[in-house]
């Protein structure tokens, strides 16, 4: 979910031409839902252990995951869409690389290297579902293990730096083979799936986890939404919208029906979340575009923060649940207020983390940029 781009512009492909880019606020409101829904789940399972009165989130709740769909949606749409005139561009691949890794890595390992000290003298803060148990050397530099990281939900950055580096190689590819360069990928994903049902998971190694799981199918139909939104006649906006809720009520529905599970599968998480997050991503774009409505506009600082409020939100909450653990009290008004103040804290902290140590990096970053060229804009790579 590592993808944040708190300018997410768009330089439009050569078949239309624009020397103006736009801000895409739709899609920071977006990344700021996701990250609501996935602090949701999280705060459920911290409101069922140490909760003084009753559940309030639900069995319900787990449709949160969702929040993760979303984001690796919005990844492959918008590193796709950006790329759109410079694929096959030497300078754009070099400042594409220099991107993602001052984007991704910086932020990760100076809160993953703030958290060591807290494992190593506090370990039951961290890892609770698997016995505490850390790679403390996979964890700093983000390298796949059967264990979760440090931060346990970086394992989703695990997915991110795959297809930064499959869309990598795609990017050194001339523009018109990108689409048989998905459709490759494509193939290859759906027969490592294939594979990989056949491996029990306690069987598979680290890297193998990443490769077998369903999820990154999303980044494909992001890749496939961009190129909608491009190419397309951009019609049909609404009904995309309204057909995605419809979808995803359906689908889950009719997975929970079948399976009594409130759950969702990894091998099935896609077709119940991926798709109609793809339909909705072009809808949503496409109505900002065209119609100038934008979705949910009042999100969009919390999409802005989405990476270090992702990267902090679980310690929080276990923090906030051990401190009401012992010494909350029994009632509802006292139970939505440790809800509400623990999501709040969970926000707050982690925009305030975006604010004052991401964003100074990422600047210090993009003035330090080696790769700056004349015919590679430092704007379209964000």
């Amino acid at each position: 979910m590592a993808l944040r781009t708190h300018e997410v512009e768009r330089v439009v492909a050569p078949s239309k031409p624009s020397s103006t880019p736009v801000r895409l606020v739709g899609i920071q409101s977006l990344r700021g839902f996701a990250v609501l829904l996935v602090i949701m789940v999280h705060l459920h399972h911290t409101e069922r252990k140490y909760s003084h009165g009753p559940i309030l989130l639900g069995a319900w709740n787990p449709i949160g995951i969702s929040g993760v769909d979303i984001f690796l949606v919005v990844s492959g749409f918008v590193l796709t869409y950006l790329a759109f005139g410079h694929i096959g561009q030497a300078s754009y691949a070099r400042a594409y690389a220099y991107a993602r890794v001052t984007r991704v890595y910086p932020i990760y390992v100076l809160v993953t290297a703030l958290l060591i000290p807290v494992y190593l003298s506090q370990p039951e803060l961290i890892n609770a579902a698997e016995g505490h148990q850390v790679n403390l050397w996979r964890s700093l530099l983000l390298i796949p293990d059967v264990r979760l990281p440090l931060i346990p939900v970086a394992w989703t950055l695990h997915h991110e730096v795959y297809f930064y580096l499959v869309f990598g190689f795609m990017l050194c590819l001339p523009e018109r083979h990108l689409p048989k360069a998905m459709l490759l990928w494509l193939v290859v994903t759906a027969a490592l799936i294939a594979w990989g049902q056949q491996v029990p998971r306690p069987q598979q190694g680290a890297f193998e986890r990443v490769l077998f799981n369903a999820i990154n199918l999303d980044f494909i139909l992001g890749m496939t939404a961009a190129y909608a939104v491009a190419f397309g006649p951009r019609r049909g906006a609404t009904t995309c919208l309204w057909g995605a809720l419809l979808w995803v009520a359906v689908a889950y529905s009719v997975w929970l029906a079948v399976t009594g599970n409130y759950w969702v599968s990894d091998g099935w998480r896609v077709a119940v979340f991926g798709l109609p997050a793809t339909l909705f991503i072009y809808a949503i774009v496409v109505r900002e575009l065209d119609q100038g409505r934008v979705f949910w506009p009042r999100l969009a600082w919390i999409g802005d923060g989405a990476y270090s409020i992702y990267l902090i939100h679980l310690l929080v909450l276990v923090v906030m649940g051990r401190l009401w653990g012992t010494f909350g009290v029994p009632g509802m008004p006292a139970h939505l207020a440790f809800l509400a103040a623990s999501l709040g804290v969970s926000l707050a902290l982690g925009y305030a983390i975006f604010l004052h140590i991401e964003k100074p990096i990422l600047k210090w970053a993009r003035r330090h940029d080696p790769t700056r060229t004349h015919a590679a804009p430092r704007s379209v790579v964000t």
